[in-house]
């Protein structure tokens, strides 16, 4: 075996493996000079092969004059680029990182599978594309996976081609769907009778038997014949693991039966580069749907009190607006000041100041009814919306949250410092208001009421 290209490109530690499991190792800088005497492997890491693609491929027509068998190992998360391996000339392209365990026992299926055996090489790249271009124009996962099985079974000729999501410590799944079962979708199942499926979640590694009636793993239990017993008709299988994210979450299985061929190693390798191109377009959509959640988060959510943004309240003032004019009926809008909180922060310190106002925002959210929304509206001001409730309503509920505040304490703190709120609202329906943004001129008119007055400090615009 002779290793190809930079070394700081390979995973750590990959030679010391390699010698360890029984390999007989050497480097060589470039593919052009492999000896008359070749090896049976060449593994070359490499970089995205979009990068550098015709020096790759020139390199690989070059030891197309020897016997050996060149895989790629490719430092990136691009699927695609196994295709564009493959079409480079590679017998297979492993994306890495990978785990050492997993990429020696990729290495040792490699050499059970000679070159030119199963499909010819440009027509199983053909294949290839054409899997992956029907899994990636897919975008959910479950349908992503039913074209992964579909189009395994097209490729490679097999009836049988199954998708189980299970874990390796589980007694049951779930049977995506089955080529060979076209009505079923989504049916819990006992993995008992999937046991190839189990002992490759757990290992890590594909599981191929040639013949399964020579495996202990389909042995006949005393008292539960037909459990985990093959099935008459079933010849041999192969189970590859489906990780997501680093854990395992199931199996693509190939089954053949009676009167069909054995499944071969060329066959289950070029599935298990399916299963690798499909598990990073996998990781993919998980981290992009990820990324939307959180940021869908951070733009609804201010960090600070956990109250809504005002993004989230302009959009949920909008439907609010639209419902009323539709169905006829009331809203009021409250918009809440905390008094003095210049001198509170010179009191408290900053960081009091942050506390007093977070303590404020969980306080409000546990008072709204479930059909209110609360906002920042500003640096210490929030903003209630309150459906179907007119002014007096308003005024009650503003009411009843000065009551919770003095007995929550913050009202009256031990440093002196006093929590004291005024209000302003405005209630729509209003002659004077037309678009949801004359609501907030009308509640901001209506702080400045509340500013100025003496006892009540509830405010609402003339």
């Amino acid at each position: 075996m002779i290793l190809v290209g930079e070394p700081d490109d390979r995973p750590i530690g990959l030679e010391g493996e390699l010698v360890r499991a029984g390999f007989q190792v050497s480097e060589m800088e470039d593919l052009r000079e492999l000896p008359d005497e070749s090896p049976a492997l060449v593994i070359a890491t490499c970089r995205p092969v979009s990068i550098g693609t015709r020096a790759m491929v020139d390199a690989l027509a070059a030891s197309r004059r020897s016997s050996a068998q060149i895989v790629l190992l490719i430092a990136s998360d691009d699927p695609l680029d196994l295709v564009r391996a493959a079409e480079a000339g590679a017998d297979e392209a492993i994306l890495l990182p990978m785990e050492s365990r997993q990429l020696v026992a990729r290495l040792r299926a490699r050499l059970a599978a000679p070159r030119g055996s199963g499909q010819p090489g440009r027509g199983r790249d053909l294949h290839l594309f054409e899997v992956m271009q029907a899994v990636s124009a897919e975008l959910y996962r479950e349908d992503m996976l039913h074209a992964l099985i579909h189009g395994l079974s097209r490729a490679l000729d097999l009836p049988s081609v199954s998708c189980l999501l299970h874990h390796p410590e589980a007694a049951t799944g779930r049977l995506v769907a089955a080529t060979d079962q076209p009505k079923v979708r989504d049916a819990d199942v006992e993995l008992e009778r999937w046991p190839e499926a189990t002992a490759a979640a757990a290992a890590g590694v594909t599981c191929h038997l040639g013949d399964v009636s020579k495996s202990p793993l389909f042995r006949i239990h005393a008292g539960r014949a037909g459990v985990l017993s093959p099935s008459v008709q079933l010849v041999s299988t192969a189970a590859i693991p489906l990780r997501s994210l680093g854990r395992s979450v199931g199996s693509i299985v190939l089954r053949t039966h009676r009167h069909e061929a054995i499944l071969t190693p060329a066959q289950v390798a070029f599935a298990e580069l399916a299963v690798e191109a499909t598990t990073r377009l996998l990781e993919t959509e998980e981290r992009r749907s990820a990324i939307v959640r959180r940021q869908a988060i951070t733009s609804n959510v201010d960090p600070l009190t956990g109250c809504g943004t005002l993004d989230a309240l302009d959009r949920r003032i909008r439907e609010e607006f639209d419902r009323a004019r539709r169905y006829d009926v009331q809203f009021s809008l409250v918009l809440l000041d905390v008094d003095g909180m210049r001198q509170l922060n010179d009191q408290l310190g900053r960081d009091g100041g942050h506390r007093l106002l977070a303590e404020l925002g969980r306080l409000l959210q546990r008072e709204i009814r479930a059909p209110d929304f609360v906002a920042r509206y500003g640096g210490e001001e929030f903003l209630l919306l309150l459906p179907e409730t007119d002014l007096e309503g308003a005024r009650d509920t503003v009411r009843r949250i000065r009551t919770r505040l003095e007995a929550s304490g913050l009202a009256d703190m031990e440093s002196g410092a006093r929590c004291r709120l005024t209000a302003g609202v405005a209630v729509y329906p209003h002659p004077g208001v037309h678009r949801p943004e004359d609501l907030f001129a009308r509640v901001e008119a209506g702080l400045v009421d509340g500013k100025g007055q003496d006892v009540d400090r509830i405010g609402c615009a003339a």
